[in-house]
């Protein structure tokens, strides 16, 4: 089925394919802008706070990720010694392991248990073996970075106790998931443990996501394709038309 617009002939149902393939082609190009977008400020934030003063975190109100991702925080308290959260499948250099949380209780009585990552410890060899974590003693005044992770919902956290310590093994850094669990005030935040340099383990904050470039070069490839289908099109539109002005010609 074709239409007829003065002397050329357009493939209805070809053009209907087309013009649907190349509006989801622009629209998933318009998705990685806006994904280059989202990463780029991520970075921003983070790349914002390496050279801030630290503010105390009980001067910081309305705690949002809009507003607070990845402020530069100071608290004192202490680290409860239990239990030991180990976030499973963190890689490193190549290696798989661990990210050691803690639970850090501040001294001041108007701030609840904070939530904090000690960065980075390799996996034993035998996944059976959880390994034991001891956190730091004493009282400590930290530095760290606000963080608000985001809950993957197909992922299904579980908590997977150890036999002979106080490990916990995690799937999900969720704030409100683990206090839900043992018993704290829900939160949606945690801390990037940042100093004292000589407690916690090997860690590195920088957003671990794919670069904004790569979301532009996604982008440039999807739109491309979209001007690829219209020039397709065209070629298709005008080989038909000399084909029905051959056969007009024959007859």
């Amino acid at each position: 089925m074709t239409l007829k617009t003065t002397n050329i002939q357009i493939p209805l149902v070809a053009t209907i394919i087309t013009l649907l393939a190349i509006g989801v082609l622009v629209k998933l190009g318009f998705w990685q802008l806006d994904r280059a977008e989202e990463k780029q400020q991520l970075f921003d934030d983070y790349e914002s706070q390496q050279t801030s003063e630290a503010k105390l975190l009980s001067s910081i109100k309305d705690l949002n990720a809009d507003m607070h991702r990845f402020t530069y925080m100071s608290v004192s308290g202490e680290f409860q010694p239990t239990p030991v959260l180990l976030l499973d499948n963190q890689i490193q250099d190549g290696t798989v392991g661990y990210n050691v949380l803690g639970f850090f209780q501040p001294d001041s009585s108007e701030l609840p248990t904070q939530l904090v990552n000690l960065g980075w410890i390799p996996a034993p060899t035998l996944r059976s073996d959880i390994p034991e974590v001891e956190l730091p003693k004493g009282r400590l005044t930290l530095t760290a970075y606000l963080y608000f992770p985001s809950q993957n919902e197909l992922t299904q956290n579980s908590f997977e106790y150890a036999t002979n310590n106080d490990s916990v093994r995690i799937q999900e850094a969720a704030p409100n998931a683990l206090s839900q669990e043992f018993n704290l005030i829900p939160r949606s935040h945690l801390l990037l443990l940042e100093t004292p340099k000589n407690i916690g383990w090997q860690r590195d904050w920088e957003p671990q996501v794919m670069k904004p470039e790569k979301h532009y070069g996604y982008a440039t490839q999807w739109f491309s394709l979209a001007v690829a289908c219209l020039v397709i099109f065209v070629i298709a539109v005008i080989k038909l038309n000399k084909q029905s002005k051959k056969e007009e010609e024959t007859q």
